[in-house]
């Protein structure tokens, strides 16, 4: 049986005559319509239903210590049913700030940053932070768009590791005069003042050395990263001192800097494998760039790929599927670094008035085996 129904049913008279500054939903029951207001439910409705004032509303959502377990209980089961959600730009405003915290990576094709990142936002989650994300690629141009964005967006507060190209942080003290505070992880300027949390690269190089010099090794070189920033230097002190710990002299035509570019990883390994006296061992400043010295070794220099143990920092899983990996890597805790730093921004951001010394933290390393000594 099928119900036909013809415009003369419906009686037009019966629509009310509508507001335009309002969103209307429309039901029709019975050929009658009803009219309802699409309008989100307020701290107001919620105390209005439960006959309770919107300062006890406001103080059982905050979860108040003064207000009494059944009257929390009642004000959330009633928020839930009226589907209230916090008006966000009202809190803002009140307390003068976003809620919303900006991270700078140089990429998250690194796994390094991707669970730095993962910390840092578990950390901002749970303080009901969101986060904004960008990436510098390498580029102080792009850093500076990244910053600029985020100021112009109200971040609170600012972590971020440097691109490579960074070396004047004026883009950064901007913020700080803006009274946003800025703190750096995993890569921090030499003889700059600012909070970092980074991994205890030194004594990482100096088990390295260690381990190098253990298997016979006396021509150990390094290949670091940019010498402007802390972590190279660390690195080389941790080599250097291992050296010396072990009986050795440094050897400078073994101490070379990289722009961590692959270009510029096989021009750096090509000049140490054409020594007269080229090095048995190398540490290496990341396993990223471990990955072109194993590369450029194999194709261009196939007998010392054979006699040439190495050691990078990073723990890169798919090195145990390497047919020859390469001797061991420094694991690093990059979650841990992230959530840490996360929470010194966090402290920052409470307290801005408080007085206190730049904070440097360092995580420790961890050697990790490839294959079976």
């Amino acid at each position: 049986m099928s119900l036909k129904i013809n415009d003369n049913d419906v009686v037009k008279k019966r629509l009310p005559k509508l507001s335009v500054s309002k969103t209307y939903i429309f039901l029709c029951v019975n050929f009658k319509f009803l009219v309802m207001p699409n309008k989100p439910a307020t701290i107001k409705d919620i105390a209005k239903a439960l006959k309770v004032s919107i300062s006890t509303v406001s103080k059982a959502l905050h979860n108040h210590p003064n207000i009494g377990a059944i009257t929390k209980e009642r004000v959330l089961a009633m928020a839930k049913q009226l589907d209230y959600t916090p008006n966000i730009t009202a809190i803002q405003f009140k307390q003068q700030k976003t809620f919303t915290l900006g991270i700078i990576v140089p990429t998250l094709l690194d796994h390094f940053y991707i669970h730095a990142v993962n910390g840092f936002e578990e950390v901002a989650s749970k303080a009901h932070y969101t986060v904004l994300i960008g990436q510098n690629q390498e580029s102080l141009q792009r850093e500076k768009e990244l910053v600029s964005v985020m100021q112009g967006n109200r971040i609170d507060g600012l972590l971020i590791a440097m691109s490579k190209e960074t070396s004047n942080l004026d883009h950064l003290r901007k913020l700080e005069r803006a009274g946003i505070p800025v703190m750096f992880f995993a890569r921090k300027p030499v003889n700059e003042t600012y909070s970092c949390v980074s991994s205890d690269v030194y004594h990482a190089a100096k088990d390295a050395v260690d381990l190098f010099v253990s298997r016979g090794h006396q021509r150990i070189a390094i290949i670091n990263g940019p010498s402007h920033w802390t972590t190279s230097r660390d690195r080389y002190l941790g080599y250097r001192d291992g050296l010396l710990k072990n009986g050795l002299s440094p050897d400078q035509e073994l101490i070379c800097e990289s722009d961590l570019t692959t270009t510029d990883n096989y021009k750096v390994l090509r000049k140490l494998m054409r020594l007269t006296d080229p090095p048995t061992a190398m540490l290496l400043f990341k396993d990223y760039l471990m990955l072109d010295i194993m590369t450029c070794l194999r194709t261009e220099f196939p007998n010392r790929y054979l006699i040439t143990e190495l050691i990078g920092y990073g723990a890169l899983p798919l090195f145990s599927h390497f047919e020859r990996p390469p001797l061991a890597s420094l694991k690093e805790q990059p979650f841990q670094i992230g959530v840490k730093a996360g929470s010194l921004l966090l402290d920052m951001i409470k307290n801005p008035h408080q007085s206190r010394k730049p904070k440097l933290i360092s995580l420790p390393c961890k050697l990790h085996y490839f294959k079976e000594l």
